[in-house]
This record gives structure tokens, sequence and C-alpha cells, in this order.
């Protein structure tokens, strides 16, 4: 069963992922993944900061790699603790700029449809 410091770590990885994945990273998109962190109750052995550059040099691999459904597949069980709060993170941060870019909501649509059902 995933913890809540789990789920953090998780939320933290979606947020990032959907905001890099259309490849055009815009500063409301970047502020809102602030404010996501921010947000989190953080009680992790690692700081923010450290998974936040880990989980970017990650996301930029799944990109590049064509993994980004098997990279958000990893992250399941963890999200799973909150998939409502994961959901509405996501479809936030693919709304959060205006303009829903078809990469957006493609892994919107695996994550609601497929992943965390």
């Amino acid at each position: 069963m995933a913890t809540q410091q789990l789920f953090n770590e998780a939320l933290l990885k979606l947020a990032i992922m959907m905001y890099r994945i259309d490849g055009k990273i815009r500063l409301n998109e970047q502020e809102l993944v602030d404010a996501i962190s921010d947000s989190l109750d953080w009680s992790g052995i690692n700081s923010i900061t450290a998974i936040q550059s880990q989980a970017m040099a990650d996301v930029r691999d799944a990109i590049r790699s064509d993994k980004t459904e098997a990279y958000l597949a990893g992250l399941k069980d963890a999200l799973m603790f909150d998939k409502q709060k994961a959901l509405d993170t996501a479809r936030q941060i693919m709304q959060s700029d205006g303009e829903e870019a078809l990469k957006e909501r493609r892994l919107y649509d695996y994550l609601r449809q497929q992943l965390l059902v």
C-alpha cells in the first residue's frame, strides 16, 4: 500500500511529465508545477529539490526514448493512493496554458482510461 509520501513523489513526477510532454515549457505551467510542489506535505528522506531534479532527468529520458506510458505505469501504485487528485492534477496542467496539446491529451487519456482505473 502506497503512503502519502510515495504519492507526493509520484504526483510530482506526473506533474513534471505532463508539463514537459509537449516540448513547450511555458511559464504558467512551470508556476503551476511549483505551486503543486509547494503544496505537498513533504516528509521524504530526499529533499523535494533532489526528487524534482531526478524526475526532470527521468522524464527527459522517457520522452526521448518514447517510453512515457511505461514511466507513468511505474508510478501507478503510488498514484492509486489518491487517483482523483492525480487525474485532477494532470488535467489542470494539461489545460493550464489554454492549449491542449495532442501529446498531453493522449497521456491524460492513458491515465484516465487505462492506468488509474
